[in-house]
């Protein structure tokens, strides 16, 4: 019933994915926040060794003698979205040393911009005006949200934030644009960029059974699995409209937060937290004015 769902030519089951996608991107923050004793670059580094050994193991799983063949096959695309998902991670590991979550996930929301523009340089596939809306709307949600935090986070992480986003954009835009093939292994190839940026910037990589399981977690479970159907909907789903639908996880982040601290959200976090809800219902689920005729 569900994978009769995903092959019909509806566009809701791979919004409700993404949507189901971002969820699980949420609980990043707070599983590297559990960190005891690693620092940003040990902790980069195990994580991204144990998401390359998910994703190759499924990938090899799936083609066997031909293994090498899918990575080959993603060609410079995969490339380009490898370098940019590898080193976003880096940016976003090492801002979670320096800064808040709020300002973090305040920050990322730029991503839509940089993969609107990205993405009609490259593809010419220009963002639709509810997009446009949904984004400017979502923005405001996240800036409403952490606008009481913004003063108090350090510029340095700030900054490193704004790269991820950047080079985040890289990706979204990289497994889009090679659609016709699966991108998947672009995913272990981000791994392996992360992995070894971070042992270039080590001096040891000794690191505790709690902090080497919480990488386990967050890079087999979350990025594996997060990244690897996220190149699925890309398939299916405009490189802008994904980030839009993305943004759900700037809400969910201080959720977890609440949950597992208590932390009360302030009544700035709920009012933006309703603008981005909104903002993600406009882009997913009202009906596009036009839809592509089918040729006769």
């Amino acid at each position: 019933m569900v994978l009769r769902w995903f092959r019909s030519q509806s566009r809701l089951p791979w919004v409700v994915l993404a949507l189901v996608l971002a969820a699980g991107w949420s609980t990043s923050g707070l599983i590297f926040r559990h960190i005891e004793h690693a620092a940003a670059p040990e902790t980069i580094f195990y994580r991204s060794l144990c998401l390359t050994f998910a994703v190759t193991a499924f990938v090899a799983s799936r083609y066997r003698v031909a293994t090498l063949r899918a990575f080959r096959d993603v060609g410079w695309p995969g490339i380009v979205g490898a370098l940019g998902l590898g080193l976003a991670s880096v940016a976003f590991i090492m801002a979670i040393e320096r800064t808040t979550i709020a300002n973090i996930s305040f920050l990322i929301a730029a991503a839509p911009f940089f993969v609107g523009v990205l993405a009609w340089v490259v593809m010419g596939e220009a963002m639709s005006r509810r997009t446009q809306i949904a984004t400017t709307l979502a923005m405001a949600g996240v800036a409403t949200m952490v606008w009481e935090g913004f003063a108090f986070g350090n510029w340095g992480g700030n900054l490193l934030a704004l790269a991820c986003a950047f080079l985040a954009s890289f990706y979204v835009v990289a497994v889009r644009f090679g659609q016709r093939v699966d991108m998947v292994p672009t995913v272990a190839l981000a791994g392996v960029v992360a992995a070894a940026t971070a042992a270039l910037m080590t001096e040891t990589f000794a690191i505790g059974w709690h902090d080497l399981a919480l990488c386990a977690l967050q890079g087999i479970f979350v990025s594996a699995l997060c990244n690897g159907l996220f190149t699925l909907c890309a398939r299916h789903l405009p490189a802008a409209e994904l980030t839009v639908l993305s943004m759900i996880e700037s809400v969910l982040s201080p959720i977890w937060v609440l949950i597992a601290f208590a932390e009360v959200p302030t009544a700035l976090t709920i009012a933006g937290g309703a603008i981005v809800l909104a903002a993600v219902a406009f882009q997913a689920f009202r009906p596009a004015g036009q839809r592509p005729r089918h040729p006769a």
